[in-house]
């Protein structure tokens, strides 16, 4: 028995719904230990570093699928070159989110710093994010492994480049301000 197009598409609805619940579920968590806990000393560097590598391999990830997207936009690569970079690439984005959010919770988030409230929102847009675009990835999935960028509908455009900017711009967001916190403090 063969499960219809419709169907499909109430499944996934359903697992998107379920994956922004996670991200938010995850965040508040994440925010309640920061503001709860104090961490013993000795677990500071090591939450420090899982934090530096989660922010390395989550964003290296982004990069690295929206510059594929770049690729096929400029007619530089096909759609399946850009399917098999995010296939292989957005579970190791979705372990930097992961990443963040448990090492966060160990390095006391000053949530009284209006910084540190912006890059939370950053992460959160990332995140919710990478949960959306798991429907562009669905859609794009369906079209011919040789369709060019500039034959999709313009809307179908438009949501490709709108889910580059806004994954790019949350992760370079939470990354500067992250940054600018370490420096201040």
């Amino acid at each position: 028995m063969s499960v219809t197009l419709t169907e499909n598409r109430r499944a996934a609805r359903h697992r998107r719904a379920l994956g922004y619940w996670a991200v938010l579920l995850s965040l508040t968590l994440s925010l309640w230990v920061g503001s709860q806990v104090v961490p013993h000393d000795w677990v500071h560097r090591p939450a420090l570093f899982v934090h530096l590598a989660s922010v390395i391999v989550g964003l290296g990830s982004a990069v690295l699928l929206e510059m594929s997207g770049l690729l096929w936009m400029l007619r530089r690569t096909q759609l399946e070159d850009l399917r098999r970079v995010e296939r292989t690439v957005s579970a190791l984005a979705w372990l930097g989110i992961a990443g963040l959010l448990f090492s966060g919770a160990f390095l006391q988030p000053d949530l009284t710093n209006p910084l540190t409230d912006l890059k939370m929102l950053a992460v959160l847009v990332a995140a919710m994010n990478g949960v959306a675009m798991t429907r562009l990835t669905a859609e794009l999935r369906r079209l011919p492994a040789r369709v060019r960028f500039s034959m999709l509908p313009g809307r179908m455009r438009l949501w490709c480049v709108w889910s580059a900017v806004v994954s790019q711009a949350g992760w370079w967001t939470a990354v500067l301000i992250g940054m600018l916190n370490t420096a201040s403090g």
